[in-house]
């Protein structure tokens, strides 16, 4: 049996010549336990928007500002185990920043499906 061991990012149908270190939040409710005095009395729920953190290497076409300035884009992120999923409406959610060669981009979504 083939694990996941990397994957691809495509925003907008153009592959990202991205490292291997992409992350995939799924998103949904997150909980945290409120304790009282006598231990946990239960949880509230929070929602949590979609998102993917990806290494992307800087290139001499790489345009900066133009990262910075993605929204409403479909990013599908996929798995050596052809394993994909869409980020819907999603967007750059942080300022970009060029070290080392690499630009770290994080992306929320309005929503994600598996494909």
């Amino acid at each position: 049996m083939k694990l996941t061991g990397k994957a691809t990012v495509k925003v907008d149908g153009s592959e990202m010549l991205t490292d291997v270190d992409s992350t995939l939040n799924l998103g949904g409710s997150s909980r945290e336990f409120i304790n009282g005095p006598r231990g946990p009395q239960g949880y509230r729920e929070t929602p949590e928007a979609p998102s993917l953190t990806s290494t992307v290497r800087h290139t001499a076409d790489t345009d900066l500002i133009a990262l910075g300035r993605i929204t409403n884009a479909t990013v599908i992120f996929t798995t050596d185990t052809n394993d994909a999923y869409m980020l819907r409406r999603a967007a750059v959610t942080d300022t970009v920043e060029l070290t080392g060669g690499n630009i770290r981009l994080n992306w929320g979504g309005m929503g994600v499906e598996r494909l």
